[in-house]
């Protein structure tokens, strides 16, 4: 099983950086084989992978550019597993629910809408400026072991569905 996680940052020291990072660790610990990139690198193929994690922050309002080019480049990503994190402000539970809510889903929406391929997974993770916020990374983790999880399913759904099997995600 094979993954691509790209992600790209303003900053590399930042939030998105960071849990690109931590997602990669996850899922090389979970015995898959895992390579991250920015879009601005020479990147594989991504219909050489067997899941595509995209991840972006959010910027006034706003996904990052390069990550919807590289997504709209890659025929949106169609006909691959795709999970998608972004990281915001917007996910601080200082906010008020409803308005946290919203605003995080129409966020999240704003990268989805690119996305032609089948989503298995989506995350938001709160941001931060300066330090690492060691609960986000604690989430983090937890969510690779999820995407691990999901990429087993997968490579086992593939395995029955070459031997002519129906294939189910239930």
């Amino acid at each position: 099983m094979r993954a691509l996680i790209i992600y790209d940052s303003k900053h590399e020291a930042g939030a998105t950086h960071a849990i690109a990072e931590c997602i990669t660790n996850a899922l090389r610990e979970g015995g898959i084989e895992a390579t991250i990139c920015r879009p601005k690198d020479p990147c594989p193929n991504p219909r050489n992978f067997d899941l595509i994690v995209v991840g972006t922050p959010i910027y006034y309002e706003r996904p990052m550019r390069s990550v919807l080019e590289f997504i709209d480049r890659n025929d949106g990503l169609r006909g691959l597993k795709v999970a998608v994190f972004i990281t915001c402000f917007a996910a601080s539970k200082k906010i008020p629910a409803p308005i946290r809510n919203a605003v995080i889903r129409r966020y999240l929406n704003s990268v989805l809408k690119h996305v032609k391929g089948e989503v298995v997974a989506s995350k938001v993770f709160k941001g931060w400026i300066r330090s690492p916020d060691p609960s986000v990374l604690e989430e983090c983790a937890e969510w690779g072991k999820t995407l691990v999880k999901i990429a087993q399913k997968l490579s086992a759904l593939a395995s029955k569905g070459s031997r002519g099997e129906e294939l189910s995600y239930a």
